[in-house]
């Protein structure tokens, strides 16, 4: 909404300037001002600051790895009092999260799900834009499963020559070395175990992972995030799971990911048609390692799950008109509210138990 604004009223002094003849002339200075007027607006923006105490989640990305022009790929932020971690960097996320207002150097940790490109694919950049806007010095940590320490690794060695030219370019104390790349904080997930186990305790957030069915990809876990009597869950991939059932008991947000086998029928009768069979292949596969809508809607309901939000939505809906398609019969298995999430969304779940509150940041 605010840079909807912002349009306006650039749409405006345009208009004014055409009206009185002057947009030749004007254009260049105009140029100029508008630079400086929204770059000011945008430097001086204090969101984090501005929120209330409390639990909050936003999608710095909500889409899948199916080209979506309005989502970037999977990345949730949790803000948690002065504390703010992200779950899985997809594509695109780490402008995303500019764009909203949340600045990466303050985020203080990242947690992913899996390792499918679609969940890492915006890491390397999270982690640049983490040391370079806050100095840092100390790497990003990166908490994951086992494997989480190859991930971070192959980031920090292709990112070195970059550290290199940007350490040299803008001096140590702008860019301390020891502060470049990710920590890998790996944690062991045991192959057919269905325990949640604790990977994260500060000022009074504690968030837990949990082990979710995404075969034939392990590991693969989901995280809850719990403070102040509040409680965020997101998913990451995984067909419908025990694990993530038990963890979502009495959640205030529930973020899963949904495919809609429907819809996604389509893309693969389309490749078909156009002898795309790679692409047939894959959109006949992909529907074993994810869930409906309706199993989704399930989940939430035997959880007692307060609000369902959809993300990493399968196929893209690039329209609203497509979201009861995509819903199915969700709505008639669970009644809470159900939520198809698009990038910039903010859900604020203030202490003592205060009505949740959405906001559209983009």
């Amino acid at each position: 909404r605010t840079q909807r604004r912002r349009r306006v009223i650039l749409s405006l002094v345009a208009l004014g300037l055409v009206a009185t003849g002057g947009a030749l002339v004007g254009a260049r200075p105009l140029g100029v001002w508008a630079t400086g007027f929204f770059v000011e607006r945008s430097m001086a923006r204090r969101l984090l600051e501005e929120l209330p105490e409390g639990l909050h989640a936003g999608l710095c990305g909500s889409g899948s790895p199916l080209a979506d022009p309005s989502r970037a790929g999977p990345c949730v932020v949790v803000i948690a009092g002065a504390q703010v971690y992200v779950v899985d960097v997809g594509e695109g996320a780490p402008r995303k999260l500019g764009l909203m207002g949340i600045p990466a150097a303050r985020v203080d940790g990242i947690f992913l799900t899996h390792f499918h490109s679609d969940h890492i694919g915006g890491l390397g950049e999270l982690l640049l834009q983490r040391w370079a806007g806050g100095s840092h010095r100390a790497p990003t940590p990166v908490y994951g499963p086992q494997g989480v320490e190859s991930v971070v690794s192959g980031f920090n060695q292709a990112y070195a020559l970059d550290r290199s030219y940007r350490v040299a370019h803008h001096g140590v104390d702008t860019m301390p070395p020891a502060g470049a790349g990710g920590a890998a904080q790996p944690f062991m997930l045991m192959a057919g175990s269905q325990e949640s186990h604790v990977v994260l305790q500060r000022d009074g957030l504690v968030v837990t992972a949990f082990p979710v069915n995404h075969a034939p990809i392990f590991p693969a876990v989901g995280y809850r995030f719990d403070y102040r009597g509040r409680s965020v869950v997101v998913s990451g991939d995984t067909a419908p799971s025990p694990a993530l059932g038990q963890a979502a008991k009495g959640a205030d947000l529930l973020f899963h990911e949904g495919l809609q086998p429907t819809l996604v029928a389509k893309l693969r009768d389309a490749a078909v048609n156009n002898g795309k069979v790679g692409t047939a292949k894959i959109m006949a596969d992909i529907p074993t390692y994810h869930t409906t809508p309706e199993a989704a809607a399930r989940i939430a309901k035997d959880a007692g799950v307060r609000h369902l939000v959809f993300y990493h939505t399968i196929p893209p809906l690039l329209t609203m008109l497509l979201h009861p398609a995509f819903l199915g019969d969700a709505p008639s298995i669970f009644t809470g509210p159900i939520t198809v999430a698009k990038d910039g969304m903010l859900f604020t779940l203030p202490g003592g138990g205060a009505k949740e509150r959405l906001r559209e940041l983009l």
